[in-house]
Order: structure tokens, then C-alpha cells, then sequence
């Protein structure tokens, strides 16, 4: 049992991490592509419900992902 939690534990730190790079990413090209200086057209993003949506149910997939294994694995044993 140890050992299955202990690959448990690694492959939801290794999903933790690749979450983190594409959020770190999508953060500095927003940065970059929308800076002050280069950016003569601003976008507005208020009002749009897809978008909205979207950015409620992200975490919510996001930590139903997470925990269905965790769950499966700790009623399992």
C-alpha cells in the first residue's frame, strides 16, 4: 500500500507541475502580447459567457482529476 501511494503521490506532484508550466506560460505570453507598449488595440474581455464559463469549470475538471485516483486508490485497499 505504501508503495502505490508513494507512485500516487509522484505522479499528482508531476500533474501539479505541468499544470503550473502551462499556466506560467499562458501567464507570460498574455504579459508579452498585451504589454503597454506594444499592444495599440486593447481587448476586452468582460462579457463574454463562454469565457466565463470556462474560467469557473477549469478548476473544478482540474481537481475531479486529481482526486479520482487518490479516491480509487485509498477505497481500493
Amino acid at each position: 500500500m505504501a508503495e502505490v501511494l508513494q507512485g500516487l503521490r509522484g505522479w499528482l506532484m508531476l500533474v501539479c507541475l505541468i499544470i503550473f508550466a502551462l499556466v506560467f506560460a499562458v501567464m507570460i505570453y498574455s504579459v508579452w502580447k498585451h504589454h503597454r507598449g506594444g499592444a495599440k488595440q486593447r481587448t476586452n474581455f468582460h462579457g463574454s459567457v463562454a469565457v466565463e464559463i470556462c474560467w469557473a469549470l477549469a478548476p473544478v475538471v482540474i481537481v475531479v482529476l486529481l482526486v479520482w485516483p487518490t479516491s480509487r486508490i485509498i477505497w481500493s485497499s
